[in-house]
Protein backbone atom coordinates (compact mmCIF):
# COMPACT_ATOMS: atom_id res chain seq x y z
CA UNK A 1 0.00 0.00 0.00
CA UNK A 2 1.08 3.67 -1.00
CA UNK A 3 -0.67 5.94 1.51
CA UNK A 4 -0.88 9.10 0.10
CA UNK A 5 0.76 11.22 3.01
CA UNK A 6 2.73 8.55 4.04
CA UNK A 7 1.38 7.60 7.12
CA UNK A 8 -1.46 4.79 8.03
CA UNK A 9 -3.79 4.55 11.02
CA UNK A 10 -4.90 1.03 12.87
CA UNK A 11 -9.16 1.31 12.45
CA UNK A 12 -9.57 -2.09 14.37
CA UNK A 13 -7.69 -5.26 15.59
CA UNK A 14 -8.68 -8.56 15.39
CA UNK A 15 -8.39 -11.49 16.83
CA UNK A 16 -7.11 -13.78 13.73
CA UNK A 17 -6.01 -13.61 9.95
CA UNK A 18 -9.43 -14.90 9.00
CA UNK A 19 -11.56 -12.02 10.83
CA UNK A 20 -9.20 -9.48 9.70
CA UNK A 21 -9.66 -10.42 5.60
CA UNK A 22 -13.27 -10.42 5.94
CA UNK A 23 -12.78 -6.68 7.31
CA UNK A 24 -10.21 -5.52 4.54
CA UNK A 25 -12.17 -6.89 2.02
CA UNK A 26 -15.58 -4.59 2.37
CA UNK A 27 -12.90 -1.68 2.69
CA UNK A 28 -10.86 -2.64 -1.09
CA UNK A 29 -14.58 -2.98 -2.57
CA UNK A 30 -14.93 0.81 -1.04
CA UNK A 31 -11.73 1.81 -2.39
CA UNK A 32 -9.79 2.16 0.76
CA UNK A 33 -6.30 0.76 0.48
CA UNK A 34 -6.35 -1.24 3.86
CA UNK A 35 -3.30 -4.02 4.91
CA UNK A 36 -3.29 -6.53 7.78
CA UNK A 37 -0.54 -6.31 10.15
CA UNK A 38 0.28 -9.13 12.89
CA UNK A 39 2.53 -10.63 14.78
CA UNK A 40 3.50 -14.19 12.74
CA UNK A 41 3.34 -16.73 14.78
CA UNK A 42 -0.48 -16.13 15.26
CA UNK A 43 -0.92 -16.91 11.78
CA UNK A 44 1.60 -20.11 11.55
CA UNK A 45 0.18 -22.11 14.33
CA UNK A 46 -3.15 -20.20 14.34
CA UNK A 47 -2.90 -19.06 17.61
CA UNK A 48 -5.30 -16.60 19.07
CA UNK A 49 -4.46 -16.27 22.88
CA UNK A 50 -3.94 -13.51 25.34
CA UNK A 51 -2.65 -10.97 21.83
CA UNK A 52 -0.91 -13.54 20.03
CA UNK A 53 -3.53 -13.99 17.04
CA UNK A 54 -4.17 -10.46 16.95
CA UNK A 55 -4.27 -8.22 13.64
CA UNK A 56 -4.09 -4.98 13.42
CA UNK A 57 -6.00 -3.17 10.18
CA UNK A 58 -4.49 -0.04 8.61
CA UNK A 59 -5.56 2.16 6.02
CA UNK A 60 -3.85 5.61 5.18
CA UNK A 61 -4.71 8.42 7.65
CA UNK A 62 -6.47 10.16 4.53
CA UNK A 63 -9.27 7.66 4.36
CA UNK A 64 -9.49 6.65 8.05
CA UNK A 65 -12.68 8.26 8.87
CA UNK A 66 -14.17 6.34 5.72
CA UNK A 67 -13.05 3.10 7.02
CA UNK A 68 -14.43 3.89 10.39
CA UNK A 69 -17.64 4.65 9.09
CA UNK A 70 -17.93 1.57 7.14
CA UNK A 71 -17.30 -0.25 10.11
CA UNK A 72 -20.06 1.99 12.25
CA UNK A 73 -22.28 0.49 9.48
CA UNK A 74 -21.69 -2.97 9.74
CA UNK A 75 -22.24 -2.63 13.52
CA UNK A 76 -25.60 -1.16 12.58
CA UNK A 77 -26.31 -4.09 10.02
CA UNK A 78 -26.40 -1.77 7.41
CA UNK A 79 -23.83 -3.53 5.11
CA UNK A 80 -26.08 -6.26 2.77
CA UNK A 81 -25.62 -7.76 -0.73
CA UNK A 82 -28.60 -8.92 -2.70
CA UNK A 83 -28.44 -12.39 -4.01
CA UNK A 84 -27.59 -11.41 -7.44
CA UNK A 85 -24.47 -9.42 -5.95
CA UNK A 86 -23.25 -12.14 -3.87
CA UNK A 87 -23.43 -14.37 -7.05
CA UNK A 88 -21.79 -11.62 -8.66
CA UNK A 89 -24.45 -11.42 -11.55
CA UNK A 90 -26.97 -8.72 -12.02
CA UNK A 91 -30.30 -8.28 -10.67
CA UNK A 92 -33.32 -7.59 -12.67
CA UNK A 93 -36.75 -5.79 -10.83
CA UNK A 94 -38.13 -9.59 -10.98
CA UNK A 95 -35.78 -10.96 -8.99
CA UNK A 96 -37.65 -12.19 -5.50
CA UNK A 97 -34.29 -12.02 -3.64
CA UNK A 98 -34.21 -8.65 -3.96
CA UNK A 99 -32.92 -6.51 -1.22
CA UNK A 100 -32.08 -9.35 1.19
CA UNK A 101 -28.90 -9.70 3.28
CA UNK A 102 -26.28 -12.14 3.66
CA UNK A 103 -28.67 -14.28 5.30
CA UNK A 104 -31.28 -13.77 3.22
CA UNK A 105 -33.31 -11.46 5.50
CA UNK A 106 -35.05 -8.80 3.78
Amino acid sequence: MDPEDGTEVTVIRVQGDFEAQLLVAPFRANNIPARTHGEAIGRVFGLTLDGLGEVAILVPSAHAESARALLAAADRGQLAATAEERAGGEQTDSDPDRDTDIEGRR
